[in-house]
Parts: structure tokens; sequence; C-alpha cells
């Protein structure tokens, strides 16, 4: 039995707009020096655990593209800059495809697809999984994120898999990336899912000139034939860009799209994407992501002043603050002679009391169970809520979500 958690609260913070334009406190000290690229980086951000950059100015130039390592911890990428940023190039974050059984990795911030081993996609919005049936088109669940991801009913004699859920807010605080698509178990040794987009924030003392392009695509195509029959890996969700500066202008291209498999009509969930700004001059394009805007200029909480949601334990058993969310290496074992339902508790902090908090139980195979509860035991700093929750023999996963504001 395996258990991950996940803390999915949309933290809505407004300011005042002030009447003059002013210009952007980013915090950053500038111990990065100039980011100055001018042919194609890669930048490893396993040595920046917080995922968190201090530039005093960021020119990409034509033909340059910059690419990320992800560190340990799954970061979305920050750079946080004391006068302009300049992409004329490309920026890309964009989830990997899966291989074979192998599943695809999310870019920075965004999460792995399902595997042939461990099928169900990761992240809150991950695609459900498949076991192989006797159809001759069989594809798995694709991510969402900003909207839901489809199931195509153009193909002829398929079995689809289910599409994760929505989650995030207009604000991106938290900032979080795309989802993962649901992998296949088959005869064949299965069929992995493709990764979610991940996730940038640039804040600009300055102003940000795009003319290039930033990807935070979700993972494509990953399609095997076994036998007679085709297997689809789910499509990851496309991931999250923000933007935060006194001045957004350019004619370049932000894309948080997914892929299609079988059909135009089958796609994981599009990302989202957030201007905060005085002044819009972007004239470009934004390709499938939910786009707002508005001058919240939070650019990141305070460590330790947002929510936080995590389990702290199932039937009894205490979960790990970090679980490795992985079902051959599971987190929690239960005992065949437990008893359903099984108490799973979440621990709570700055969530205000009475906050509905939905935690589901995800199996390896089978339909997704939820149940919705409140923390009313505790405070606003600490509280706990209990759920009771029917839990499948075999493998699964566990999750919990809660949301404040939109």
């Amino acid at each position: 039995m395996k258990n991950q958690t996940i803390p999915l609260v949309a933290l809505a913070i407004m300011l005042l707009n002030p009447g003059a334009r002013a210009q952007v406190n980013t915090g950053s000290d500038g111990s990065d020096g100039a980011l100055i690229v001018t042919a194609t980086t890669n930048i490893d951000m396993t040595g920046r655990p917080s995922g968190i950059y201090q530039y005093t100015s960021i020119n990409i130039t034509n033909g340059a593209t910059v690419t990320f390592t992800p560190n340990a911890n799954n970061t979305p990428v920050v750079w946080l800059v004391q006068s302009n940023v300049v992409i004329s190039g490309t920026v890309n974050l964009s989830g990997a495809s899966g291989v074979g059984a192998v599943a695809g990795v999310g870019g920075p911030g965004g999460y792995r697809g399902g595997s042939g081993i461990s099928p169900v996609g990761q992240g809150p919005g991950g695609g459900s999984a498949l076991v192989s049936s006797n159809f001759s088109n069989v594809r798995s669940g694709n991510a969402s994120y900003g909207t839901l991801g489809s199931i195509s009913n153009l193909c002829s004699n398929v079995s689809n898999g289910i599409p994760g859920s929505v989650y995030g807010n207009i604000y991106l605080i938290p900032l979080l990336g795309g989802s993962g698509g649901g992998g296949i178990t088959n005869s064949c040794g299965g069929v992995g899912g493709n990764g979610g987009g991940g996730a940038i924030l640039i804040a600009a003392a300055g102003q940000i000139q795009l003319n290039g392009t930033i990807n935070c695509r979700g993972g494509l195509n990953n399609d095997v034939t076994c036998g007679s029959a085709s297997y689809y890996g789910g499509y990851g969700s496309g991931g999250a860009v923000r933007l935060v500066a006194s001045t957004i202008a350019g004619s370049g291209t932000i894309n948080t799209a997914s892929g299609d498999n079988c059909s135009s009509d089958s796609n994981g969930g599009q990302g989202r994407v957030r201007f905060d700004t005085y002044q819009n001059n972007y004239t470009g394009t934004i390709t499938d992501g939910v786009f707002s805007q508005g001058s919240q200029f939070v650019i990141t909480p305070a460590s330790g002043s947002g929510a936080q949601l995590y389990i702290a334990t199932v039937a009894g058993q205490p979960v790990s603050s970090t679980p490795s969310g992985v079902v051959i290496t599971p987190d929690v074992f239960i005992s065949a002679l437990q008893t359903n339902p099984v108490p799973v508790q979440v621990q709570c902090a700055g969530l205000p009391l009475n906050t509905p908090i939905t935690v589901t139980v995800t199996p390896l195979s089978g339909t997704p169970v939820s149940v919705t509860v409140s923390n009313v035991t505790g405070s606003v700093a600490s509280s706990t809520a209990t759920a009771l929750m029917p839990i499948p023999r075999g493998g699964g996963y566990v999750s919990a979500m809660a949301t404040l504001g939109n």
C-alpha cells in the first residue's frame, strides 16, 4: 500500500494596486550575476535545492535554448531579476515522453507519468492507470491541470483510462507544474505515461520582453504495439508560467499545451499562465493555457507562511513527510487483517477550521474513491482531520487536497 501526499492548496492573496506604477520589488540580491545565453545551455539545478536564482539581468539571444536538469526536490524554476529580462530564444521546461514501459519525467516542478510497473500518473492531476484488456486500442488516462484531460471517442474498439482532476488556481500561488499521464500494465512489459510540463516564475524589477518562446508542454506520444493491439500512454498536462513585472511586452509564444493521441479530440489538460503587471503590452501567443492577469505582486510566500497539508498517518502508521510516491517502494504497508474502512489522518497548517479536505484513494486498477472531511480539530496554525477510507487490496495511492479561493 503506497501513500502519496500531494499538498494542493490554492492560496489567493490580493494586494491593493497603487495608483502609480512602482518598480516591482523582486527581492533579488543579484548574487548569480547576469544570465547571458548565446547558445544552447543546460542549467543544472541539482546544486540549487530551492530552485531560486537571483540575477542582475537576463538576456537569452535569438537561436539560443535554455534547458534544465531538475533538482532532487523537483522544484519549479524561479528567476528573480534586479533589472530587465529579454528572451529572444527559447526556454524549455517541457515534460518528456515515455519510452516503452518507462515513464516520461516531468519538467522542473512537473510530475512524471506512470510506468508499466507503477502505472498511475504522478501529481494532483495524474491520469489513471489501465490493465491490458481485449481491445485493439488501449489508452491510459490523460493528466489534467488548468483544464480536464479528455477521453477520445473517435477510435474504434478502444478502452480509455480516466483523466485526472483539475487543480491549481489563477494566481499560481503556490506554483505547480503539470501532472503525468497514466501508464499501462500488459503482457509485453507495460507502457509508460508521459511527463507533465514544468513550471517557471520570472519576476523582474524592470521589464520582461518576450519575443522568443517559453515551452512548458506536457509529454507527447508513447505508443507501443503488443500483439495485435496498440497501447497509448496517457498524456502529461501542460505546465505553468508566471511573469511578474511592471511591464510585460513582446510578440513571442508561451506554450503550456499537451499533445493528443489516436485522434485530435484526446488531449491532456492545458496548463496555466499568469501575468502580474501594471502594463500588458504583450502581443504574442499563449498556446493552450488557462490565462489570467492582475497586479498581485507577492512573488513567493515567506517560508512557513503558506498553507500546508499532508497525510500524517494511515491505519495509525506514520507517513514520511517526503513520501516516495513509487509503488515498488511503498511508503506504508497495511496488514491483510486490517478492516475497512481505514482511518487516514491529514495534518494541516495555516488552513481555516472547517475547510473541506478531499482524501482520495486511487488503486492500481479500478475507480478512485474520494471522501471529503473538514479540519475541525485544533487551530488555524495546526489542525487535523480524519477520513475513513475504503482501501483496496494491492497497491495504490492516497492523496489529499484542499482549496482556498479560486
